[in-house]
């Protein structure tokens, strides 16, 4: 199978052959560019076969369902598995989790995926996907006899608010509730725990979550909570500290103190705003697990700050906290806006593109 791409819409794939007996379908995530997959870095040395999809439109693959079926039912008669494997993270994640809900051949791995796309706030919107586009899958009471497995970071409200609705319309999946971000994936990665999890397909992931601490406490209560505040806030809703300082996962999560920091600001407490997000920053410096977080997310607690700072006018505060941001992470573009804003000079020392 060659890549193939008359326009940018269409779908592109590409296969690779292994020896395992395992048909890996590896879902590309958004913006990954024609003639690129996503993950294809995690998959290179694999001995599975895999069929590499990606909508390099970024339109969350709808419409393509002919066109995926075509390719999967042709890597089939390819590589004659034994086991197929629907897999993808965010964009990738939602087609990995309605392809292998609809086709009903093969366990699912899918990472930060929504459920609902086109919703304030969610990665799909921002790619223009509405949610009343009636090409989307309905989940709801859809099953299949294979595993299925959702990854949700905790951390993040859109997953949050996904991992309380796959409970509710997915009754069968096993909910792998995280103390990580959006791009789990890519922090799971950097621990390792991904190639142990897609080395055989075999090893159960909650146990191999459990061996790093990864595994959240946070209950679906307090994650539909989370979710449903933060869209509000999205939507220009009035949402008070208040509200937020109710969810009783508050103290341990700093997804939920970042939220609550926004609030504040919003509230024009910016005293407690500022006094917050440091809080969210402090936890996360003492927790060794928390401190394997990607450092592209951990650097907007302490960048979200510089903005305000320089709205009050305090911007030798700002100066000083970027200068310290710019020791500890790497430097990207957002950075170096400041740091004109603010009269610093400040060096790129490694790229912020993340390929995993």
């Amino acid at each position: 199978m060659q890549d193939t791409a008359a326009r940018r819409a269409q779908l592109l794939s590409r296969f690779h052959p292994g020896t395992s007996g395992v048909l890996v379908i590896v879902y590309s995530q958004v913006r990954v560019p024609a003639g690129r997959f996503g993950l294809e870095r995690l998959f290179a040395r694999t001995r599975h076969s895999c069929l590499f999809l990606n909508d390099a439109a970024s339109g969350w693959y709808l419409g393509q369902e002919h066109a995926i079926d075509q390719a999967v039912d042709e890597a089939i008669s390819l590589s004659k598995p034994s086991r197929i494997i629907h897999y993808g993270s965010s964009m990738g994640g939602y087609c990995a989790l309605s392809t292998g809900l609809r086709r009903k051949d093969g366990t699912i791995h899918a990472y930060g995926t929504e459920l609902r796309p086109g919703r304030p706030g969610y990665q799909s919107t921002a790619n223009g996907v509405s949610s009343q586009d009636p090409r989307l899958f309905d989940f709801a009471g859809k099953d299949t006899p294979f595993p299925l497995h959702l990854y949700f970071g905790c951390l993040d409200p859109v997953d949050a608010a996904n991992a309380a609705f796959a409970a509710d319309v997915l009754p069968q999946a096993c909910l792998h509730l995280l103390a990580s971000c959006h791009a789990s994936h890519d922090h799971l990665y950097s621990l390792n725990i991904i190639r142990r999890i897609t080395s055989t397909f075999e090893r159960d992931p909650d146990k191999e979550l459990a061996s790093k601490n990864l595994l959240s406490a946070d209950s679906l209560a307090d994650l539909g909570q989370f979710g449903a505040l933060a869209e509000a806030m999205t939507e220009g809703r009035e949402v008070s500290p208040q509200q937020i300082e109710q969810i009783s996962a508050l103290p341990r999560n700093p997804g939920m103190l970042r939220l609550l920091g926004e609030a504040q600001w919003r509230a024009r407490a910016s005293d407690a705003a500022l006094e917050t997000l440091e809080r969210a920053e402090r936890l996360i410096d003492k927790d060794a697990v928390l401190m394997t977080l990607p450092k592209r997310w951990r650097k907007e607690l302490p960048l979200k700050r510089s903005h305000w700072l320089i709205a009050l006018g305090w911007e030798d505060e700002a100066r000083a906290l970027l200068k310290h941001c710019a020791d500890v992470f790497p430097v990207d573009a957002t950075m170096l806006q400041l740091a004109d804003q603010l009269g610093l000079k400040l060096q790129i020392l490694e790229s912020s593109i993340h390929p995993h």
